[in-house]
């Protein structure tokens, strides 16, 4: 099915990337929350970032099964499901009063919703839609999670300034719900055969021609494999890093002298800037090899977060250094998310991104609760931000050595007079 002679994977694309713009953005907007929430309900950095680590690392922990739900049954259905969890315990967030009704509702229940609709059931369903262009397609979903980190963290700010941060997580409930179930239930279609289509829209005999290809790979065989733990050991590192960003990046630009605003407009810009290079890095990763693009990003997001964390009282220079770390900050699941259904199979990247993921919020939970940990401890992020440089170097070495041989197993299809 074609629309104005557009290729119908695009407009699934373009639905997730709502969706994934709406999830994505309120994750990270719980840096302008920080203080706030730490001064109405008496807590210090260290309580409020370790509710954080745990909403991060079931966030991750949900995964497994929430993809392997959408391999099962359909994403459809969870992503209705994980829509009104979302948005109702987005909402509810801006009610609690104490430090236990933080850890259900923020803790729990927005991890919950989060899993539902990220970037795992996302790739999932894109994955299938596409072959050719398959980390074109997906890195429009990493696109998409800049861009809601780009718009949502300064609105977020600018709300909690003008209404409090109780009525703002309020109104970003409301916001998700009424976006994301629309696309969700109008737009969404699990692949391109439920619709009579192929990969890509290739003509069937072009396809066929192809050869037949990896499709499906079983967890408990992906977990064996060295492929599995190189992606893993990678998106460990991006989660550390990405975490301690959306957490404590804020916070630490506000300790270093610049005013809220511009904190907030730093790590917006920081999103706008990445959008283009999402793009570009997915056409470059479909023509020239997904393994490079990922040691790249990992490599410049190193150097990235050592020069925002040492460039201080210059607001200049600090916008120049977003600006150029546009280029490192998004891509990193969507190259992840292409290798693996590369290697283990388009109808696999449910159960398997989703347990590769859950490695990756291990990494956002530890990246969250220890700069807390180390800033009551030493009075500053500088060893959190350090670690996170050094993990970075590590990942963008070990990314080179991926194995993309295909574990997969070629799924059969019956033929004319066969059984």
């Amino acid at each position: 099915m074609r629309a104005s002679g557009v290729f119908f994977g695009w407009w699934v694309t373009l639905a997730f990337a709502f969706m994934v713009f709406l999830s994505t953005g309120i994750r990270f907007t719980v840096g302008p929350f920080l203080k706030p929430i730490v001064a109405d309900l008496g807590l210090d950095r260290a309580q409020f970032s370790l509710v954080i680590s745990l909403s991060l690392f079931l966030y991750g922990a949900f995964m497994p099964f929430v993809g392997r739900l959408v391999d099962r049954l359909g994403a459809r259905p969870v992503i209705v499901t994980g829509t009104l969890v979302l948005a109702g315990s987005v909402a509810a967030t801006g009610l609690v009063r104490n430090l236990w009704q933080l850890y259900l509702v923020y803790g729990v229940c927005v991890a919950l919703g989060l899993a539902a609709t990220g970037h795992v059931v996302a790739s999932a369903v894109i994955a299938r839609w596409f072959s050719r262009r398959r980390a074109t397609a997906l890195s429009v979903l990493g696109g998409a999670s800049m861009a809601g980190m780009s718009l949502l963290v300064p609105a977020a700010m600018w709300l909690i300034l003008t209404v409090g941060w109780r009525a703002t997580y309020g109104v970003l409930g409301l916001v998700a719900f009424l976006v994301m179930m629309p696309v969700a239930l109008w737009v969404v279609r699990e692949s391109p055969e439920s619709m009579g289509l192929t990969p890509d829209g290739l003509p069937p005999e072009r396809l066929a021609a192809a050869g037949p290809a990896g499709e499906r790979t079983d967890v408990s065989v992906a977990v064996q494999t060295l492929s599995f733990w190189q992606l893993g050991g990678g998106l460990f590192t991006c989660g550390f890093s990405m975490s301690l960003l959306s957490a404590h990046g804020v916070p630490m630009l506000t300790d270093h002298g610049y005013h809220p605003m511009l904190a907030s407009w730093a790590l917006g810009l920081l999103g706008g800037s990445s959008v283009g290079f999402a793009m570009a890095l997915g056409a470059m990763a479909d023509r020239f090899g997904r393994r490079p693009m990922l040691a790249w990003l990992y490599g410049a997001r190193a150097l990235f977060f050592a020069g925002l964390f040492l460039i201080r009282d210059n607001p200049a220079a600090l916008l120049v250094v977003v600006l150029c770390g546009g280029a490192s900050m998004a891509g990193s699941l969507a190259m992840a998310s292409a290798l693996t259904a590369d290697i283990f199979g388009r109808f696999s990247v449910g159960s398997v991104f989703g347990t590769i993921f859950l490695v990756h919020q291990a990494g956002a939970a530890l990246g969250s609760w220890l700069a807390g940990f180390l800033f009551e401890l030493t009075g500053g992020y500088g060893a959190a931000f350090t670690a996170a440089s050094v993990l970075l170097l590590f990942a963008a070495a070990l990314s080179l050595t991926i194995d993309e041989r295909a574990q997969a197993i070629p799924r059969l299809h019956p033929v004319a007079g066969g059984r």
